[in-house]
């Protein structure tokens, strides 16, 4: 379910708008894939995918909870996370408005690897289906932003280095997909070439009775 609520324990420090140059890069990317619909907002009005890129050792700079709707963010829609402790559920951040309801899952991957320097997470039922049916990495049936799912994300990527599989289905997270790398464009071009595998001529079929 969709419902765009924060979930785990946070403090919030309203501040000054971050500076453009901290998210102008999230904020070109953003906008290919608005225009994809894998960021927007349900029928009943509930704004969903979000991305971050990491800006300091223990420091990322991610779009604020609910600005899935607009086309265009600017100074006021983005969170900078300060702090991100996924054994304790815990994450303090600032900004003028505050992180989305996935920061924590965000900050989970970041705390993966020192190289991992980008997150994406969109909604797609097509690449949901798609990478679900292909058996790509998954979590099981847990809720997002919840302390089982960060579970879930630690173990799936406990026995391998995460550098080498960027990407994950949220199985308990309806149209959930999760995807990251070393770089925003990295993160990005992996995302495309999963809709390039689905979109072989032995998925055309099922592609054009769905949507992007």
């Amino acid at each position: 379910m969709i419902d765009g609520i924060i979930k785990y324990g946070f403090d919030f420090k309203k501040s000054s708008p971050l500076d453009k140059s901290s998210f102008e890069e999230i904020e070109k990317i953003r906008k290919r894939l608005f225009a994809l619909g894998l960021i927007g907002v349900t029928n009943n009005g509930i704004g969903y995918g979000n991305i971050s890129q990491r800006v300091g050792k223990n420091r990322f700079v991610i779009t604020g909870t609910q600005t899935g709707h607009l086309s265009d963010l600017n100074e006021n829609h983005y969170s900078l996370v300060e702090e991100c402790d996924d054994e304790n559920f815990y994450l303090k951040s600032s900004g003028a408005i505050k992180p989305s309801s996935e920061a924590l899952t965000h900050g989970t991957i970041y705390n993966l690897s020192n190289q991992i320097k980008a997150v994406i997470h969109i909604h797609s039922t097509p690449i949901w289906n798609f990478m679900l049916n292909q058996n790509y990495l998954k979590t099981t049936k847990v809720e997002y932003g919840s302390i089982e799912m960060i579970k879930d994300i630690n173990k799936i990527f406990s026995q391998i280095d995460p550098l080498t599989n960027q990407k994950f289905v949220m199985t308990g997270h309806q149209d959930g997909v999760i995807i990251f790398g070393k770089t925003l464009q990295n993160a990005e071009l992996t995302l495309y070439e999963i809709i390039k595998n689905m979109l072989n001529p032995t998925f055309r079929t099922f592609f054009k009775t769905s949507y992007l």
